[in-house]
């Protein structure tokens, strides 16, 4: 059955001499593996610069139920995007939230407010006018509202210390491998408190920034079964995290 829907690239395999296996999260199926033969077939026919990270894309595929990889027919840019393929902070950030995203979600089933959420992600990334060095750690704290497991906000005089794995903040220190201390919980609280347009009201350091994204991770190895090294991460410390 030849069916259409709308997907995000989040990780591409080559296969064989001129195929790939495109790995999106679309709106109709989830997540899904695309089978797209002979797009790297020459120079002038190649159109797998279409496979980018977070690159929205139609598609119209062989659809058959429990098919691990599915055959695309037809492939088209769904949204142009013009700053953030060319931008090598945004391409960077790109890379790593769409890992992460290759990593954490493993669904087959839509979820029409999760892929809202990302399309509009995408598409507000490539509109900025200056690239945000907090974009890609905002994203990860909203992304765990679609995942189940976003952050209780209960910060205060009281309560000091976040707790990975209950996922809330606790009023004493009691083990660094499921808490966090005194300063990277009170710059988490900083962060919670704002979205991608008002977190440009802080002013965060290299520092503190890598402080908040590698405990961020943490957390989400505590919620997210065999979710692997992101490896793009040490690639993003050296452009926002010095």
């Amino acid at each position: 059955m030849i069916r259409k829907t709308r997907a995000i690239v989040l990780h591409t395999t080559r296969y064989g001499e001129s195929s790939l296996v495109a790995h999106c999260y679309s709106e109709q199926f989830g997540r899904q593996s695309y089978m797209v033969k002979g797009i790297r077939k020459s120079k002038k026919q190649n159109r797998s610069n279409l496979f980018q990270p977070l690159f929205i894309l139609d598609l119209e595929v062989y659809y058959k139920n429990n098919r691990e990889i599915q055959l695309i027919k037809e492939v088209t840019r769904a949204i142009p995007l013009n700053s953030m393929p060319f931008d090598i902070i945004k391409s960077t950030q790109a890379i790593f939230m769409a890992e992460v995203l290759y990593r954490v979600i493993k669904e087959e089933e839509p979820n029409p407010m999760l892929a809202h959420f990302l399309i509009h992600t995408v598409q507000y990334l490539d509109a900025l006018t200056e690239p945000s060095p907090d974009f890609h750690i905002i994203f990860l704290f909203q992304l765990t509202r679609h995942l189940g497991f976003y952050p209780q906000n209960n910060y205060g005089e009281e309560y000091r210390f976040f707790n990975l794995a209950g996922g809330l903040y606790k009023s004493k220190l009691t083990n660094l491998e499921t808490e966090l201390d005194e300063e990277v919980s009170a710059l988490w609280n900083r962060f919670l408190l704002h979205d991608y347009q008002t977190v440009k009201k802080e002013v965060f350091n290299g520092r503190q920034r890598k402080l908040v994204l590698d405990n961020l991770v943490r957390y989400y190895r505590f919620h997210v079964a065999g979710m692997g090294d992101i490896r793009s991460l040490e690639v993003l410390h050296t452009f926002f995290h010095k």
